[in-house]
């Protein structure tokens, strides 16, 4: 079993609605490019309190065939890993892998990267503010990064993930 290298891009925005167009300018992006099964991003919104919720979300390759580690919703496992609380108020749940597959997701990525990166990640994403998490292939990132006009703020990483022990984990914490 091996790493699978991927980015993750945090964008930090003014307002939910900045976040929102540039989140729809990817997912078209991705879909007029016939790439939507590589679509897997989130737009979070941290109040003032520093609570976190997701009212927007994409893993587009879950549903069809993309790679294995952006087909099992790797954006919505990192949000999950960087705010552990907006597991329990449900916000990534419907629809998405469920609580025990998102606490999978979660761990596997903290397990994997750095807690200094994943710090820097939700250091981009400021309570009072809105964002966008994107996990994306190493070769996409600068392009999604252009294509994130709205931001006020950008964070990029890199993260790896061993896909298969990864898809093993999600399938066991299903059953």
């Amino acid at each position: 079993m091996t790493d699978q290298p991927y980015v993750a891009i945090a964008a930090q925005y003014a307002s939910e609605d900045e976040a929102v167009a540039d989140f729809d300018r990817l997912h078209a992006h991705y879909k007029e490019r016939g790439h939507h099964a590589a679509f897997d991003a989130a737009v979070v919104v941290r109040d003032t309190e520093g609570k976190v919720s997701i009212p927007k979300r994409d893993d587009g390759g879950k549903h069809h065939g993309g790679r294995k580690g952006l087909a099992i919703g790797l954006a919505g496992g990192l949000v999950v890993a960087l705010f552990p609380a907006v597991a329990l108020g449900g916000a990534l749940l419907a629809g998405g892998a469920g609580g025990a597959g998102i606490g999978a997701l979660a761990g596997h990525i903290s397990k994997k990267s750095s807690a200094e990166d994943l710090k820097a990640i939700s250091e981009t994403l400021h309570a009072g503010s809105s964002g966008i998490v994107v996990v994306v292939d190493p070769s996409e990132a600068d392009e999604i990064e252009r294509l994130l006009t709205n931001a006020t703020g950008i964070t990029k990483k890199q993260i790896a993930v061993d896909e298969e022990k990864l898809e093993n984990e999600v399938q066991d914490a299903a059953d």
